[in-house]
């Protein structure tokens, strides 16, 4: 039996992709928020290229955001790697209230949860979205 892990915080939550937006067939940009530096663009030109910028993120640890009325990036993520067009497991960021918030490690058949008393030893809270913008 697998387990995951996850930690609770609070305040402002660390930098996390926030949405996948395509514009057109396959070029479009990466939105991340949280942090301290706000909201952030991180462009890709094509699904080979964004497919490459998630790998560095799942690598990175960055945390994911999960949807709610709608599907989020965890949700996008999960379904790549569903269609093993990547791999996992990746970070999830929730929010339990407001200023509440969760990161989790997502795994399949996890069938037990152990929580962290620090976020950092599951996610990467330091994270620079400019660390993927590729080199004209």
């Amino acid at each position: 039996m697998n387990t995951s892990r996850y930690a609770k915080g609070s305040g402002r939550p660390p930098v996390h992709l926030a949405s996948i937006n395509t514009e057109g067939s396959a070029a479009g940009h990466l939105v991340f928020a949280g942090g301290v530096a706000g909201d952030r663009h991180v462009p890709f030109c094509s699904h080979d290229e964004l497919l490459g910028m998630l790998k560095d993120l799942i690598c990175a640890r960055v945390p994911f955001s999960v949807g709610g009325m709608c599907p989020g990036p965890a949700d996008e993520v999960g379904l790549l790697i569903d269609n093993a067009e990547l791999t996992g497991p990746c970070i999830e960021l929730s929010w339990t209230g407001s200023q509440q918030w969760i990161v989790r490690e997502t795994a399949n058949a996890s069938g037990e949860w152990q929580q962290e008393p620090d976020a950092s030893e599951i996610a990467n809270l330091i994270f620079n979205p400019d660390s993927l913008k590729r080199a004209d």
